[in-house]
């Protein structure tokens, strides 16, 4: 498909507001849209009088008295999508931000978005890893968050552009997982039966369960990458936490597993093009799983475990069974970063028998 030319990018009129936000709603997905805001930096593609993209833009103040640019939405009208416009609206973002002296420009980006993280990466845009963003940020990290929406969208990964390769381990992002599921698993316990639920030993059972559970799903997806031949590494989804934390503060007994992914060790790479592999690499996460549960769950019904053990079992079905429902059942945003959405893109019989087999492990 050609390349559009003859395209005027400009700061939006504030008689164009309506215009642009009609693209935007035919550019996102319903839930996508509630989450949209202005901001008074708005640049907008012209080509002959019609509007055909627009790339929204956000300042904020960084610690140590430097400035922050942040590329909040980027979209364009369906009929033109994929003849560059995006990029030429990406680069009259990134100069406007040069001109306003910003030292640093983020944006988010869904891990599985490649379309968007390859326009970044080519752009010097990198992911900074949860241990780089606090020893670079420090405290004031969190404020960050906020600035550009970091905080919810589960599964997106904080870009950076001007910066340089920095320490980012994959192993400690994956012990940090858990310790923070763990802290909100203990956090459930309280919210359970107040301070009877909560002991020490209680708490470090927990975490065994929850090392069981994200260790056997690593461990599969790991193994079936290695024999597809994909390298891959895991990252943690940071951004999941603060949610996750509110869930289980409304809800008694509730959590929201928060358990990471693995992706390509490069950069750039198209979806649909591993989408073959990835599927499989889904499913070898999520089947022993489900597997590992049934057993747990018919060993429980048979009462078969001495008393002791008992509640062991019980909490890993406590964790296991929503970490299932949103890495098998739930394909659809905001949760498209668990391998739900990619046994739902791979093949949808698959999807359907595993999604079937974990309704029924609830109604057990």
């Amino acid at each position: 498909m050609s390349q559009i030319s003859d395209v005027d990018i400009r700061p939006m009129r504030d008689d164009e507001r309506q215009n642009v936000y009609a693209i935007m709603r035919r550019a996102f997905p319903l839930v996508d849209r509630w989450f949209f805001s202005w901001t008074p930096n708005v640049l907008v593609a012209e080509q002959g009088g019609q509007l055909l993209g627009a790339i929204v833009l956000k300042l904020f103040p960084l610690p140590h008295n430097r400035k922050g640019g942040s590329i909040s939405w980027v979209f364009t009208a369906p009929e033109v999508r994929g003849r560059g416009l995006g990029q030429r609206l990406v680069e009259s973002g990134l100069d406007f931000f040069e001109r306003q002296g910003c030292d640093e420009i983020l944006t988010t980006v869904e891990g599985f978005n490649t379309s968007s993280s390859k326009l970044f990466a080519t752009r010097g845009f990198r992911i900074l890893s949860p241990g780089t963003q606090f020893r670079r940020y420090g405290l004031a990290t969190f404020a960050v968050w906020v600035k550009v929406f970091h905080y919810l969208d589960v599964g997106h990964f904080l870009w950076v552009r001007r910066t340089s390769p920095e320490a980012d381990s994959a192993t400690l992002q994956w012990w940090g997982t858990i310790l923070a599921n763990s802290l909100i698993g203990l956090l459930m316990l309280w919210r359970l039966d107040g301070s009877k639920a909560i002991s020490l030993g209680m708490w470090m059972v927990l975490t065994l369960m929850l090392v069981v559970l994200f260790g056997l799903r690593y461990l599969g997806m790991c193994l079936m990458a290695q024999k597809q031949g994909l390298k891959v590494r895991f990252r943690a989804w940071e951004s999941g936490f603060p949610l996750s934390i509110i869930i289980t503060l409304i809800f008694a007994g509730a959590i929201y597993p928060i358990p990471g992914g693995v992706y390509p060790t490069t950069n750039q790479w198209r979806y649909r093009d591993l989408l073959p592999k990835l599927g499989w690499i889904a499913l070898a996460g999520t089947l022993p799983v489900l597997i590992m549960l049934w057993g747990v769950c018919a060993i429980l019904q048979l009462n078969v475990p001495p008393p002791y053990f008992r509640p062991w079992l019980s909490i890993m079905l406590l964790l296991g069974k929503p970490l299932l429902l949103f890495d098998i059942a739930i394909p659809f945003f905001p949760f498209i970063s668990f391998n739900s959405r990619r046994l739902w893109d791979w093949n949808k019989i698959i999807w359907v028998v595993m999604t079937a087999t974990v309704v029924a492990l609830f109604l057990v």
